[in-house]
């Protein structure tokens, strides 16, 4: 079988080493130029459902590799207000426990096993189904692939999924995020509560402003696995409502990294001093606006050669658990599409596990934006 696969984040590399385990021809298509051409994550935690796709499928050695350059502080979840005086750890449910990783260096460890499959600066324009059950992917350096199905791993505003559902509907919540991340020296360390070094830290304000905070510390330096060399860092995240950011329209998605990070030290100047001036230590270069998505659960539609994986299938508001699930899905597509399977009804039995996994995830998803922690 030839499967095409857009998008080369975590769920396209996942799931294209499965389909090789089984023999199939496998090619991932990214429009980016290279692996690091833009900051996209940085350390994020993937559930248990998760980090098990990524230990079925991923090679033995790619594995060990991820998990020897996982984080070493991962000590649960806590929130906070503020001022940072009051400290509550949060009970997580069953199955939360996994790993918590560089997002571009777990990137690298699975695309490394991946470059003869692997083409940069090629992102998805369109595609057709011929009368003969295949399809035909035109990409936007003017190529064209032939395949037998083509697998939508394109992140939350995927073109693929609009191209497939052009009624999917999609909600851009009243608020945006600004990511961003500050080197772990030692001022910055005395900077940092001491719950985000030691696992994740939610602050959370009365007026619907966030501000995520994790401190990343790699249990070994990935070069000693053949990669870019990697430092320690505080991973935070701000979410505020867009009329307290000031910038409603298209244009807060111009900003340069130096206008974000200022404005995000702006929008919590009346907290903790620490938090603004941990977020004004950070790194413009990697400083990246964001929107907050969620999706409702669309009708099942009749099985193509095309299909959706992670948040091209069901954009979820960012609260930690769409990584985990995107990969689940990754693997759960690698166990239905075997050698002998018949093609749409492999399709078929996926997407419909897929969308009830997928969505019960949403409603999770929307239920912690909203400050439940319960589940």
């Amino acid at each position: 079988m030839r499967v095409l696969i857009i998008g080369t984040g975590l769920a396209g590399p996942c799931l294209a080493h499965g389909l090789r385990r089984h023999g199939h021809d496998v090619r991932l298509f990214e429009r980016d130029a290279a692996v690091d051409a833009r900051s996209q994550g940085y350390r994020i935690h993937i559930n248990g459902d998760g980090a098990a796709a990524l230990r079925a499928w991923l090679p033995a050695e790619a594995y060990a590799q991820a998990a020897a350059t996982a984080c070493a502080a991962t000590a649960g979840v806590s929130m906070t207000g503020p001022d940072l005086r009051d400290v509550t750890e949060i009970e997580l449910p069953p199955g939360a426990a996994g790993i918590t990783v560089d997002r571009l260096t777990l990137r690298r460890i699975m695309l490394r096993g991946l470059a003869d499959a692997t083409r940069f600066g090629a992102g998805f324009a369109r595609y057709e189904l011929p009368a003969d059950g295949t399809v035909r992917l035109f990409l936007t350096d003017g190529s064209t692939a032939e395949g037998d199905l083509l697998v939508a791993a394109d992140g939350a505003n995927s073109a693929v999924r609009r191209r497939l559902l052009p009624d999917f509907r999609v909600t851009v919540r009243d608020s945006r995020i600004i990511y961003g991340r500050t080197p772990l020296t030692d001022p910055v360390r005395r900077l940092t509560p001491p719950a985000a070094l030691a696992g994740f830290l939610g602050v959370n304000g009365p007026d619907g402003r966030q501000l995520a905070l994790a401190a990343q510390h790699f249990r070994r330096d990935p070069s000693e696995f053949g990669l870019p060399p990697a430092a320690d860092y505080v991973m935070w995240g701000l979410t505020a409502p867009t009329a307290l950011l000031g910038h409603r329209g298209p244009e807060f998605f111009r900003l340069g990294g130096a206008e974000l990070l200022a404005l995000a030290e702006r929008a919590v100047a009346d907290w903790h001093p620490s938090l603004g001036a941990l977020i004004r230590l950070g790194e413009p270069g990697h400083v990246v606006p964001a929107a907050v998505r969620s999706s409702e659960r669309p009708e099942p539609w009749p099985a193509v050669p095309v299909t959706l994986v992670g948040d091209a299938a069901h954009p979820m508001p960012p609260v930690g658990i769409s990584a985990g699930v995107a990969l689940h899905e990754a693997g759960l597509l690698a166990s239905r599409l075997l050698p002998d399977a018949p093609l749409l009804d492999a399709v078929r039995s996926y997407q419909a596990e897929m969308l009830d996994h997928g969505f019960a995830a949403v409603a999770t998803a929307a239920r912690r934006h909203g400050g439940d922690r319960s589940g």
